[in-house]
């Protein structure tokens, strides 16, 4: 969950020079980017963590519907077979 008028906080980060040089010749905002950076690896950890901790119900749906097809199929308006 991004949190994009959230409270801020300084801190320090190490980053390549050159890259810094660049961001700053291009008048791009590194505090900006890299709060953005940050918030898609937050959100792709909790994702990464929710299908392992989820696996086993995820892999119990699959087998279901292998054996008994989807639900509601044979009302289904949007075929995608």
């Amino acid at each position: 969950m991004s949190v994009a008028t959230g409270e801020k906080q300084r801190t320090n980060v190490t980053l390549n020079a050159a890259n810094l040089a660049l961001a700053r010749d291009f008048g791009l905002n590194v505090s900006a980017i890299s709060d953005r950076a940050l918030a898609e690896a937050v959100r792709a950890a909790r994702a990464k963590v929710w299908a392992e901790e989820n696996a086993e119900a995820i892999e119990e749906r699959r087998e279901w519907i292998e054996t008994n097809g989807t639900p509601l199929a044979d009302v289904q308006v949007l075929k995608t077979t």
